[in-house]
């Protein structure tokens, strides 16, 4: 049962990539819709069609996301063919629930639709909405009102329906006190382990065995097609490196850009702050109330440390007197900020509300920004100077590089000529890449196998691997897929076929133990030769003492029937066979702190379970067709 709420709390997740015409979904590209292009259908569904419009405006938004999450991790993160599949499964559950919503008459009122746009922050000046705002950001972004706003009605109606299911679900006492119960068992354990290791040297493979075993399973024996490539690497960064440079340079650069080596303005102070709790009746007016009272103590005299120790809700800097120590501007919320950069030293502050409170704010320094000395941070001034001088190379190099390699396509040579960088061979790789960030890199490897580069042997264009970093390539040497002889695979099919045996051999042995524990012997005694005895003790449903499978096994064990241990066999993912015994069961009571989350598990199960069973039950009953053009449509 707890393996199924965690099952299930995880996997009706599948349908994140659904919030489709969220309003960040919809700031982008939607009156794509409306230019009369040519109509090209993805998907149809129930006869309604899904366009590679709507395709390519959800795609692209999710590329960027995901482009903008992973950086230049990219290509080697995601694959194109299953973000494209799931984005067209996306819209397909989009359109299905439509469809639903449109057949049982659940629509979204106009009052519905304008609280929801209201209350987006994008469209809010102040806090409240702007009806300029509003009208200013759809202009900005080329969109329609009509047609923005008829897309947040679908995707409302999209939130409707699941909402009909999730937020229905409920949990009963009895289940949670069962839940409770079996979450609050532990187990007495103990464990014999039959190691595999010591049958190595006492199972045989005959050559009969590995012959055998080959031409079963040659396929798994072939040597994938392969490439080595040469190519050129051009970097900012090792430009950089190389890029000369004297004193007279340096504190030229120094001089010129003396403004980027000064330590800007900094300020010491101290706060009392009384925090305004969202869940505290009237904690606005309470907290007013104690700032009121904190002034006029400060101005009968008292210290201003001293009423930071007795009243501030803060508890990093209350035990210090309020102090924040020194900061820059900015670095604090925008409200805490700028009392601070308008006061003068000494000065205490007004009352400045901020998102947590009520502060009081006193100024006790103002460091003014300075200017570093050239010998302090020279180099930095060095490395600065190298990277900018190195950036104008860098494009100057790129643009002769990809000029030279389309002109000359077929040699590197007089690229690396003209541009004084050499050129290297990689070692062999596959389809699937190779060891280091280029043969690793997915562009990398799509370019090397590609029509022009694989066969007909031309150079490739510039292929960018990160910031100002790119690199040409060509085929060196192809290498067609193989299959490999028996010889060079045979010590590696012994090996394997050796351990598979190690593992029967283990097994067996643990059904021969295992009988002789059941017909009386106690486990204990049957310690021997790569045989352990293991005394563990009562264990919880999180222990760590043991392996999770092992654990796993222990709660799946029967319960003992009338002081009679319970017995298990299973093998380990090691290939190690272990005769687990569950000698007693308890339960500890949880407290009613601790239940409260399971009932929240219990309702998050049974709504994520009905809301996946009603999902597909759509899908089983939708006549979907998938058009291969979403593959490649662009």
């Amino acid at each position: 049962m707890l393996q199924a709420i965690r099952d299930h709390a995880q996997g009706w997740i599948a349908w994140v990539i659904v919030g489709l015409i969220i309003l960040t979904f919809a700031l982008f590209g939607i009156d794509q819709y409306a230019r009369g292009d040519k109509v090209v259908v993805v998907a149809e569904v129930n006869g309604e069609d899904i366009t590679a419009n709507q395709f390519l405006t959800l795609y692209n938004r999710q590329k960027q996301r995901l482009q903008k999450q992973f950086g230049d991790m990219y290509d080697q993160v995601v694959k194109d063919d299953e973000l494209r599949n799931q984005v067209l499964d996306a819209l397909i559950e989009s359109e299905e629930i439509r469809q639903w919503a449109q057949n049982n008459g659940m629509v979204i009122s106009d009052q519905q639709l304008a609280s929801a746009i209201h209350e987006a922050s994008v469209f809010q000046e102040k806090g409240k909405f702007s009806q300029k705002i509003y009208e200013e950001v759809l202009l900005r972004n080329g969109l329609n009102v009509a047609r923005f706003e008829n897309e947040q009605r679908q995707f409302l109606s999209e939130n409707q329906y699941r909402n009909l299911t999730q937020t229905s679900a409920f949990s009963t006492d009895s289940e949670v006190k069962q839940l409770a119960s079996l979450q609050g068992q532990e187990r007495k354990v103990n464990y014999l382990r039959v190691d595999q290791r010591p049958f190595f040297k006492t199972v045989s493979i005959s050559d009969e065995a590995i012959a055998e075993s080959y031409n079963k399973d040659m396929a798994q024996y072939v040597e994938p097609e392969k490439v080595s490539i040469d190519y050129i690497e051009l970097s900012q960064e090792k430009l950089a490196e190389k890029m000369p440079v004297t004193d007279e340079i340096i504190e030229g650069f120094y001089a010129e850009n003396k403004s980027q080596f000064t330590l800007p303005e900094k300020r010491q102070a101290k706060h009392i702050l009384i925090l305004t709790p969202a869940d505290v009746e009237d904690a606005d007016e309470k907290a007013k109330k104690t700032i009121t009272e904190v002034q006029e103590k400060l101005a009968a005299g008292e210290s201003f440390e001293k009423l930071a120790k007795a009243y501030s809700q803060d508890p990093g800097s209350a035990n210090t007197g309020g102090d924040l120590g020194t900061f820059e501007q900015g670095m604090m919320v925008p409200e805490f900020d700028e009392a601070v950069f308008s006061m003068k030293e000494g000065e205490i502050s007004k009352p400045v509300k901020t998102e947590f409170g009520y502060h009081l704010i006193k100024l006790v320094k103002i460091i003014p920004k300075q200017a570093q000395p050239l010998k302090a941070v020279k180099d930095e001034v060095t490395k600065q100077y190298q990277m900018q001088e190195a950036e104008r190379q860098y494009f100057d190099l790129l643009e002769k590089l990809n000029t030279i390699v389309y002109e000359q396509s077929d040699s590197l040579e007089p690229a690396a000529t003209a541009t004084g960088l050499k050129v290297q061979t990689s070692d062999f790789f596959s389809r699937e890449g190779g060891s280091g960030d280029i043969l690793s890199n997915d562009k990398v490897v799509n370019t090397a196998f590609s029509e022009d580069v694989l066969k007909s042997r031309l150079n490739s264009s510039s292929i960018e691997l990160g910031s100002n970093r790119a690199l040409v390539l060509r085929v060196n040497t192809h290498k067609p897929e193989r299959q490999k002889a028996l010889s060079e695979v045979s010590a590696s099919i012994k090996e394997e076929l050796t351990r598979k045996a190690a593992i029967a051999e283990s097994a067996k042995l643990g059904d021969a133990l295992l009988k002789k524990i059941m017909s009386g012997e106690s486990g204990e005694s049957q310690m021997q030769d790569g045989v352990e005895w293991n005394t563990v003790g009562w264990i919880a449903r999180n222990a760590q003492n043991l392996l999770p499978q092992m654990v796993s096994e222990a709660f799946k064990t029967p319960k003992p029937v009338e002081g009679k241990p319970s017995w298990t066999k299973f093998a380990l993912g090691t290939g190690d066979t272990i005769l687990l015994e569950v000698t007693d069961v308890k339960t500890k009571p949880l407290t009613e702190e601790q239940k409260a989350p399971l009932k929240k598990a219990f309702a998050e199960l049974f709504s994520n379970s009905e809301l996946s069973a009603r999902l597909a039950t759509l899908k089983a009953t939708s006549d979907v067709v998938k058009k291969e053009v979403y593959k490649t449509v662009k």
